[in-house]
């Protein structure tokens, strides 16, 4: 594949984009209208498309503000992440880990967590554990650099007490941040940010745009 990628993404057509609304891949660029009506597809273009060509009226995020060009998906809550026995890596399957971390697995799996409130959901979403080089050499030194972040995250974790207070959650994720982000398949967390296209045209001209859309 080009750039020994597994390919791009198509850019979808502009036809009916009025009806298709919020947009990104991810939806997160505009306010998404529950009703499948016609009035209410409308409604969520005007506020997506406005969102896309005045890059100042996105979401701005919760704790930075306007210090980051977007927002930040965070957890809501304290949070637990729960993987089920049979997904986890070998490695993991085959230690007497039930002995050396009760809290963090069991007969089921792994329970991983308290993850404190306003954790960056990316920051563990974007986690890419198993390495995509082509060189043996480089990918399995790729895969113990991750085995042994996966270890001391949940060891770190695991030691947490049971009734942890968030100050002392956060205080053991915050020294696992740097290691998640350098192990990330997407570091970048704002989830808004990007496709700039139409930005430097004059208002009017956005306006225009705007109504010629809904046309077609």
């Amino acid at each position: 594949m080009p750039a020994g990628g597994r390919g791009y993404t198509r850019p979808p057509s502009l036809i009916s984009v009025w009806s298709t609304a919020p947009f990104l891949l991810n939806n997160a660029v505009g306010r998404l209208e529950m009703s499948p009506s016609v009035e209410a597809r409308l409604q969520s273009f005007q506020d997506s498309i406005e969102q896309m060509l005045w890059p100042e009226k996105r979401d701005k995020d919760s704790e930075l503000g306007e210090k980051i060009p977007g927002r930040i998906d965070r957890t809501p809550g304290p949070t637990y992440l729960r993987v089920a026995k049979g997904y986890l890596p070998d490695f993991l399957q085959k230690a007497p880990n039930e002995r050396l971390l009760p809290k963090v697995f069991n007969q089921d799996g792994i329970v991983i967590g308290p993850i404190p409130t306003g954790t960056p959901i990316g920051l563990l979403a974007n986690l890419n554990l198993l390495s995509e080089d082509t060189d043996p050499a480089r990918r399995i030194a790729y895969e113990a650099k991750a085995a042994a972040l996966v270890v001391r995250m949940l060891k770190s974790l695991g030691d947490l007490p049971q009734n942890a207070t968030e100050a002392q959650a956060r205080e053991t994720f915050k020294d696992l941040v740097d290691p998640l982000l350098e192990l990330s398949k997407c570091p970048d967390l704002v989830v808004n940010r990007g496709h700039l296209f139409g930005t430097t045209l004059p208002d009017a001209e956005k306006r225009a745009l705007i109504e010629f859309l809904k046309t077609f």
